[in-house]
């Protein structure tokens, strides 16, 4: 699995390889792209094939592209709990937890929903939320809401 991420401020490889470690292997796919400003999309553009304009605006915090098995996160599009690092890294954990869930949903022939992608991505971060803490090196567990 290939890991691409030019800035490592928010996500480092290393942290999301221990991340990727608490999932079954069938959610991991061949590539993950972490973009942490919109700048990168510009320079990194190849799997995004998606509206951009959707992308750079922050309406989308992740994307599971079928024919690539690449899941992108937009870290820059998770400003909504405030604008520190680990509010960042929080909700762009979060968002590479629901787009490994849509590969997994494709992959096992199940639909590919929201609500399941939403609901398995909040249980498993409440689920992980210790050993989530420790790769990302907090001081404290932190828990996603969702409105």
């Amino acid at each position: 699995m290939e890991i691409i991420n030019h800035r490592e401020y928010y996500l480092s490889k290393k942290r999301i390889k221990r991340f990727l470690s608490l999932f079954e292997k069938s959610y991991r796919p061949r590539t993950i792209i972490i973009y942490e400003k919109r700048i990168d999309v510009l320079r990194n553009i190849r799997p995004v094939g998606l509206s951009v304009f959707g992308v750079l605006l922050g309406r989308t915090e992740g994307l599971y592209i079928l024919d690539t098995d690449t899941v992108c996160v937009f870290v820059f599009s998770e400003n909504d709990d405030g604008d520190d690092r680990q509010s960042f890294q929080l909700y762009s954990l979060h968002a590479l937890c629901h787009e490994l869930r849509h590969r997994f949903q494709y992959k096992t022939g199940q639909p590919m929903t929201e609500e399941d992608a939403d609901a398995f991505a909040t249980l498993f971060m409440k689920t992980h939320a210790h050993a989530i803490k420790k790769i990302m090196g907090w001081a404290d567990e932190w828990e996603v809401e969702e409105y």
